[in-house]
């Protein structure tokens, strides 16, 4: 618990950056919740396109390449009543280069998938008095992919969303993995602006119903023995991962620059009871917008993810396609958009 909490406050100095945001913290000591429903979305896009005819030598190649990023939030008050609700999904896909793959291969260069990630969280909270700032909470977050990854091979690495090798090479799809964390616990919130959760006890589950995805063993499913030489799948394995143990959620939001710019973060800590609770797993989410006119933003988001069950893709600038196998190891994503939002 020692460990979790030096990173809770570690965190809290990473969440608010300037003496903006903490100002206003301050300036809203007043609880100003506002009662009923508070309903905001967001959309944002990234577009790269460049086409060239014959092209001079090292001109570059051909590129198309589009990302898209939703997210919704959904806030009740009322009374000593709380609830959060937030939405997000981030997709893209690229193609870089033209013609067929090679010869031989009649088929044309397909798009590979640059990230695809799906998280739902709910909290719900009841004060503990009329006018306290301490809530009794419940939090629940799911996260999983919605379309299909396929694995590419020698001649074609990456991640695909169909089956370019015709090897069957599925890695993931909706609900495979799934992971699903529930917890109780406290929730101190003083205002709109910054939540610090803390639960003692709450369980994390990963979900592979798929039984070859799940062979596979990159997903934080159990496995055992030693993989196929061939296929790479593991004979024995369990299509479900069970965690219990203690977590902190920060959540904050502000604005800075005349409210031109906006900041927001989610930080979610666990530490498994039942094995190596030392090793902290993180999901860091978080987003800078600025405006460009009305409700038009330039947005740039982080997702920091680490799982102590989880193997991702080793980068490595030096081998094909940029990785070298899997391990553990802390994952980042970075997406540029230009974004409108809008509150209800």
């Amino acid at each position: 618990m020692i460990r979790t909490c030096c990173y809770a406050l570690l965190a809290i100095l990473i969440l608010h950056p300037t003496e903006t945001v903490l100002a206003q913290a301050e300036k809203a000591k007043k609880d100003t919740l506002p009662y009923g429903w508070t309903l905001g979305a967001g959309l944002g896009f990234d577009f790269a396109q460049l086409l060239q005819i014959n092209p001079r030598q090292g001109a570059g190649q051909n590129r198309l390449g589009f990302g898209i990023a939703v997210n919704t939030f959904a806030r009740y008050r009322q009374k000593r009543l709380a609830v959060d609700n937030i939405q997000a999904w981030q997709f893209g896909i690229q193609r870089l280069g033209s013609g067929i793959v090679a010869q031989g291969l009649s088929r044309s260069v397909p798009f590979q998938k640059s990230i695809d990630e799906f998280r739902f969280n709910t909290k719900l909270g009841y004060r503990t008095t009329k006018k306290s700032k301490w809530f009794y909470a419940t939090d629940l977050e799911f996260g999983t992919q919605l379309l299909r990854t396929f694995q590419g091979n020698d001649q074609l690495p990456g991640n695909f969303l169909s089956d370019v090798t015709g090897e069957g090479r599925l890695q993931s799809q909706f609900f495979n993995p799934a992971t699903l964390s529930v917890s109780v616990g406290i929730d101190f919130k003083p205002n709109d602006m910054l939540s610090i959760y803390y639960s003692p006890l709450g369980g994390k589950f990963i979900f592979v119903p798929d039984d070859a995805i799940a062979a596979l063993g990159v997903h934080g499913n159990p496995v055992e023995g030693e993989p196929d030489s061939d296929t790479g799948r593991y004979s024995a394995f369990d299509n479900t991962f069970r965690a219990m143990g203690q977590s902190i959620r920060i959540d904050s939001n502000g604005k800075f620059w005349d409210d031109k710019a906006t900041f927001t973060s989610s930080l979610l800590l666990f530490s498994n009871y039942l094995e190596r609770p030392e090793n902290i797993d993180l999901n860091w989410n978080s987003e800078l917008g600025v405006s460009l006119i009305d409700n038009l933003q330039v947005a740039l988001s982080m997702n920091v993810f680490y799982d102590d069950d989880v193997r991702v893709q080793i980068t490595d600038w030096s081998q094909p396609n940029g990785v070298a196998g899997l391990g553990k190891r802390v994952s980042i994503t970075q997406q540029l958009l230009i974004k409108y939002n809008m509150t209800l």
